[in-house]
């Protein structure tokens, strides 16, 4: 596999993992907080899009507003969800065609979920280590979880348990990685191949 630099919406840093073979479906990956050091080239990210290429399928990560060689000013998320937009339909416009999917960890989970609600539309959504709270505490304001929607957690998230989220989202589906806080640590692959899993549920 190899690696190609994007440039999303004139704005956005971004780079597109390619697999060794024909892709069969493009996978677009959101970022953790930006200002807690969540970038495009974070552990977690990377497990994710290296699983996404090993299934056969492109793997889109970028870098929000701000970070990296990103443009643009962070705006706490008020905005953010429209970088998801753009690398979306940055995505359709390399992959005219074939099924997309989503996956957001934990900032970029957030952030997915408001692209969706929104209207966003795609194929397939995983969410990983979607943060009920903040780094402050704080109930974090979540747009809604669709049903049936895979939620990848771990068992002892300082952000909300696996446990907290199967009581907050009865309709969500669950998958607990256990032994581990909301960085994985030590599991990275476990979590991607639940995420890489849940995908070629429907992107084949």
């Amino acid at each position: 596999m190899r690696e190609e630099a994007e440039r999303i919406d004139g704005r956005l840093e971004g780079t597109l993992r390619v697999p060794d073979t024909e892709p069969q479906a493009i996978v677009v990956i959101a970022h953790p907080l930006p200002t807690h050091g969540g970038e495009m080239r974070n552990p977690l990210i990377a497990a994710i899009a290296r699983a996404c290429a090993e299934r056969g399928w492109y793997a889109l990560r970028f870098n929000f507003r701000s970070v990296g060689a990103s443009a643009g000013t962070w705006s706490g998320g008020r905005e953010e969800a429209d970088d998801v937009g753009a690398a979306v339909v940055h995505a359709r416009a390399l992959a005219p065609g074939l099924p997309l999917g989503l996956v957001g960890s934990s900032f970029g989970a957030l952030m997915s979920l408001k692209w969706v609600a929104r209207g966003g539309r795609l194929d397939a959504l995983v969410l990983v280590g979607l943060p009920l709270r903040s780094v402050t505490g704080r109930d974090n304001d979540l747009s809604p979880v669709p049903d049936g929607t895979l939620v990848v957690a771990a068992e002892r998230d300082q952000f909300g348990t696996a446990a907290d989220l199967r009581d907050r989202f009865p309709k969500a589906r669950i998958a607990e990685v256990r032994g581990v806080d909301h960085f994985f640590v030590g599991k990275p692959d476990e979590m991607a191949r639940l995420v890489t899993d849940e995908l070629a549920r429907t992107l084949g």
